[in-house]
């Protein structure tokens, strides 16, 4: 069975820190992919499809704030989750933090940079 992407922008598989709120506890994770939508993070705490979070993302040097859905969350055998955030409010600030970092990736190469190359 063949799905159908349903991404409107491209993912990078990249990882950075990541930090967000809940419950009013900070918790940390990391980022597996960013796009200009979203972010797929690697996370030790459950959370819920639905679920709002405010994600704090550490970009080189600019911390990109967004409030995010949760649209999935899956269960990993390591004991971690893989959780889907769709972006509700990012900033233009953060927009162009993200496409200058996204720009640099394509135009630098990966193995310069020590990150992973574009996902699809």
């Amino acid at each position: 069975m063949v799905v159908k992407e349903r991404r409107k922008e491209p993912r990078f598989n990249v990882h950075h820190p990541v930090y967000y709120y809940r419950n009013l506890v900070k918790n940390e994770c990391r980022s597996l992919d960013i796009g200009l939508d979203g972010v797929k993070l690697e996370t030790d705490s459950e959370v819920n499809p639905n679920e709002t979070l405010e994600l704090t993302m550490l970009i080189r040097e600019s911390l990109v704030k967004v409030t995010g859905k949760v649209i999935y969350v899956e269960s990993m055998p390591e004991g971690t989750y893989h959780v889907g955030v769709e972006f509700a409010n990012l900033s233009q600030e953060g927009r162009q933090a993200l496409m200058r970092y996204f720009s640099d990736i394509m135009t630098h190469g990966a193995e310069r940079r020590g990150i992973l190359t574009r996902g699809d």
